[in-house]
């Protein structure tokens, strides 16, 4: 999965989820959906990231915890 940063149209590579629902809860998303993030760096090399949590825009944080 692609993300794009709409302040600075960054991009990063999602290649792995911490856990199995919060990469169905991705999937789920339409393309464009704005939401924020919790990435950590995959690897050393490279521009690819582990998706940790997801809060879409209407979310609380404890609504959203853990990725769903």
């Amino acid at each position: 999965m692609t993300l794009r940063t709409h302040e600075t149209n960054a991009t990063y590579h999602v290649v792995e989820y911490a856990h199995e629902r919060l990469r169905e809860r991705l999937e789920s998303l339409s393309a464009g959906a704005p939401v924020k993030m919790e990435l950590t760096r995959a690897g050393s090399r490279g521009n690819g990231w582990r998706a940790d949590g997801v809060y879409l825009r209407s979310e609380s944080a404890e609504d959203a915890a853990a990725g769903g």
